[in-house]
């Protein structure tokens, strides 16, 4: 994942805090946006996301820890 240094003030603010602070961030894929290799993304605040990895058998899988 690329980490840009500053978040664009253009358009909308991190889904998660709601701001626009001038903070690192990173672009995450929408999904269901795909069109011949292309994308539509959004743009978060690189520590607003908690990721996570679950153990899932022989796989596992990556989530978002949101915090209420």
């Amino acid at each position: 994942m690329r980490v840009f240094d500053h978040f664009s003030p253009v358009g909308e603010p991190c889904p998660v805090c709601k701001t626009r602070d001038d903070k690192p961030a990173c672009l995450v894929g929408v999904d269901g946006t795909q069109d011949d290799g292309i994308m539509e993304a959004q743009q978060f605040h690189v520590d607003c996301l908690e990721l996570m990895v679950k153990p899932l058998g022989a796989d596992k899988i990556i989530y978002q820890l949101l915090k209420a």
